[in-house]
């Protein structure tokens, strides 16, 4: 059996994980992902609504449906891809054994199309506070990381000022490297943690894959 790895190994190890860069990647991608779909449904649902009471109105809706299914699929490999859920299996509408009326049918009448369409909604919200997360914690610790380098170059380095005057010496900046890259591991694991529920949470809200 394996050994276990040590708490030190485990801390440090999350720098070295393909896992942890996906799911920054993906906090980072969120944003515009859950602008779009936020958009894509708000718009969809809005036309369907309103085009209903004309005949037009209801293959528009059923467009709209199957886009949504669409969109379910892609979000679905790109959660699997970066964040490393395993996405459930596919719904019964796509049973090619059941004729298209039914399975247009199924697709209205399954709950997991609502819970995507509310899946859609949740990711406009949770894609700012993904975006605003990673943008900060990231620029915090590369700054502080660059600090030493930028005492050198006489360039600007992050500075505490109190009453005008600088009470962060220059010479403090290797601490502020070393605090820099301890907040940029930490701020790894913060974004595994995230990665790993927001794979469950799209696991049992997504139409199933």
């Amino acid at each position: 059996p394996a050994r276990p790895r040590s708490a030190a190994a485990s801390f440090f190890g999350v720098a070295l994980e393909a896992r942890t860069y996906g799911a920054l990647f993906y906090m980072l991608l969120s944003l515009a992902t859950g602008t779009f779909f936020f958009s894509w449904v708000v718009t969809g649902l809005s036309l369907s609504l309103g085009l209903m009471i004309l005949i037009i109105g209801i293959p528009l809706t059923v467009l709209f449906f199957g886009s949504v299914r669409g969109l379910a699929l892609l979000e679905g490999r790109l959660v699997e891809a970066l964040l490393g859920e395993r996405m459930p299996r596919r719904p019964r509408y796509t049973d090619r054994s059941r004729t298209w009326l039914q399975r247009i049918g199924d697709m209205f009448t399954d709950g997991r199309t609502w819970l995507t369409l509310l899946y859609f909604l949740l990711m406009l919200p949770l894609g700012v506070v993904y975006f605003t997360i990673a943008v900060t914690l990231l620029s915090v610790s590369l700054a502080f990381i660059w600090s030493p380098v930028a005492a050198l170059l006489d360039l600007s380095v992050p500075s505490i000022y109190i009453d005008g005057t600088n009470v962060l010496p220059l010479a403090f900046t290797p601490v502020l490297a070393v605090v820099g890259a301890l907040l940029l591991l930490l701020t790894m694991h913060l974004a595994r943690g995230i990665g790993k529920l927001h794979g469950l949470l799209a696991k049992h809200l997504l139409v199933r894959l």
